[in-house]
């Protein structure tokens, strides 16, 4: 017999898994990317729904830190938390006076 105690092929791994094939049966991994390149993304390929997530993310974060300075400072922080609301709440208003310019 050419299979192994365990009725699996003889060229399986230890793990019982083919040693052509991924745990999950697919192909191996070749044709994939090694690692993702982050440089090469281009401001045409992130869109407005992703320039609106972006720049919303970035007001929280700036209210935010405005919170945790307004503990030391309170005016810098009231001043960095005003800034953050502003910036997070233009970002939809700006998405949604871009669609309708626009279209979808």
């Amino acid at each position: 017999m050419s299979g192994s105690a365990d009725g699996n092929a003889s060229d399986a791994d230890p793990d019982g898994n083919a040693s052509d094939a991924d745990p999950d049966g697919n192909a191996s991994d070749a044709d994939e990317p090694a690692e993702f390149d982050a440089t090469g993304v281009k401001a045409s390929d992130i869109g407005p729904i992703g320039a609106m997530i972006a720049v919303a993310f970035t007001g929280a974060v700036i209210g935010l830190v405005g919170a945790g300075i307004s503990l030391f400072v309170s005016e810098l922080g009231l001043a960095l938390i005003g800034v953050g609301v502003v910036v997070a709440l233009s970002s939809p208003i700006a998405y949604v006076r871009h669609r309708r310019q626009y279209g979808s």
